[in-house]
């Protein structure tokens, strides 16, 4: 990465970009995990229009190569949420810049103690960061169940 990663709070323009970077992301790395039922939610879950929701009612922010997003984090009160790079970026830093970032940003406004819900593809990069679990669970999204670990931090 020659050019200078950037993290700026993400703004409706963007809300297509991480759309697509997430369900590409996930169709890489979760797919092959999740049942029909499981992926038709997921998909759901990050449409355009719900990016756009999210983008109004949480901090969330995007990384930047020039003007393309290569990631994507975002804090709602002291839960991580949303946090996924670009499948031809990973393994090059940016989400360990951006879990850097928003755990900045948790503290600053106030969190000494902040959570995640991390895919079981996602725990060990988690571990390798500080992160604790606390529980394996079946979370319900629209009726369908995830099976995700609950990780936290202290900041």
């Amino acid at each position: 990465m020659n050019s200078t990663l950037i993290i700026e709070r993400a703004t409706l323009d963007d809300a297509a970009e991480i759309s697509d970077l997430i369900i590409n992301n996930a169709t890489f790395y979760l797919k092959p995990h999740y049942s029909d039922a499981q992926w038709s939610i997921f998909k759901r879950y990050y449409s355009i229009e719900t990016i756009q929701q999210k983008i109004l009612r949480q901090q969330m922010f995007c990384a930047k190569l020039e003007a393309k997003i290569v990631g994507t984090i975002a804090l709602d009160h002291d839960y991580i949420i949303g946090f996924y790079t670009h499948v031809d970026y990973a393994k090059k830093g940016i989400g360990s810049k951006l879990l850097s970032y928003i755990e900045k940003e948790a503290l600053a406004i106030g969190h000494f103690e902040i959570y995640l819900a991390s895919s079981p593809v996602g725990v060990d990069f988690y571990l390798k960061f500080g992160w604790q679990i606390v529980e394996e669970l079946a979370i319900d999204y629209l009726g369908v169940p995830f099976v995700e670990t609950v990780m936290k931090k202290q900041l």
